[in-house]
């Protein structure tokens, strides 16, 4: 049972892609215009080629143009704007372009997310895969201990390692295929190390030792840039929070003396409004540079 899901989709998923192989022509063209589409959709693990993605972008895209012109041509006549076609067209336009635009950065997010999943493990994980080994634990039973552990996208990763090496695969070319197909850098350089320590004939404790000293001055390093931006943040959230508003304020305030200017009370919620997705913007703005290496959410 194919397990994939498209956002923003009415459809199951199958009928979905049944619909988007008749578009694949123009599938091809959009995602042409999306160079790295292919490497995203691989590393999002949404199993579908770039041309039938973009041919369910393009299905999804007609869909809610249409649906959302007709709702916006009936509720306007509904309220007996002359001319409703026109503005019923725009809005349609408008609302299919936005669900486009959140399609196509989809696979890019749901990749950011895994990504980072992975990271703040990343650490955790090695440590316990160091003391394992030192405790004369296998390598396989120590990746396997993480691959059932709680350790997020790290025990993902190691589980589908797990399920080739007990199917008779060799265990290196196992690690090397987990590593070629993720988005993580310090994942993929992680699994690059402990390989060629193993293939040269190397201490797995000593390489393991090494690999976590590395992402722990890597994690400091994140700490200090990340404390260092919040010096600016805290700097614009002042201004947001604090003088946008009193200025705001005070510049409706000086109109207000004004005979020929009339402060309406929109004006006063409009400015709320402002201040809220200010908020929730800048709360988006520091998770988004939260160092990816320490665990959390």
């Amino acid at each position: 049972m194919n397990k994939t899901q498209i956002p923003f989709s009415p459809l199951p998923f199958p009928v979905l892609l049944f619909l988007a192989k008749k578009f694949r022509g123009i599938g091809a063209s959009i995602s042409k215009s999306m160079p790295y589409l292919k490497l995203d959709l691989r590393y999002a693990e949404i199993d579908v080629s770039v041309e039938d993605y973009g041919g369910m972008m393009f299905v999804l895209f007609a869909f809610y143009f249409a649906v959302v012109s007709l709702l916006a041509y009936l509720f306007a006549v509904r309220f007996g704007l002359t001319q409703p076609v026109l503005p019923a067209l725009t809005l349609g336009a408008i609302m299919a372009f936005l669900i486009l635009v959140q399609l196509s950065l989809y696979p890019k997010i749901k990749v950011k997310k895994k990504e980072r999943d992975i990271e703040r493990n990343l650490i955790f994980s090695l440590r316990t895969l160091l003391v394992e080994i030192k405790s004369g634990v296998t390598l396989f039973e120590s990746i396997k201990l993480i691959a059932y552990g709680d350790f997020g996208g790290v025990s993902r990763e190691f589980k589908k390692a797990v399920k080739e090496i007990e199917t008779g695969r060799i265990q290196e070319s196992a690690l090397e295929d987990i590593a070629s197909f993720n988005p993580s850098f310090f994942f993929r350089r992680t699994l690059w190390q402990l390989l060629n320590g193993l293939k040269a004939g190397a201490d797995v404790s000593v390489v393991l030792r090494s690999l976590v000293d590395t992402l722990a001055k890597e994690q400091r390093n994140q700490v200090r840039k990340y404390g260092s931006s919040l010096k600016l943040l805290s700097l614009v959230y002042m201004m947001l929070g604090v003088i946008v508003p009193a200025l705001g304020l005070t510049f409706l305030i000086i109109l207000a003396s004004f005979p020929q200017i009339k402060i309406q009370e929109w004006m006063f919620w409009g400015l709320l409004i402002f201040l809220l997705i200010g908020q929730f913007m800048f709360l988006g703005v520091l998770k988004t540079n939260r160092p990816s290496l320490i665990e959390g959410e």
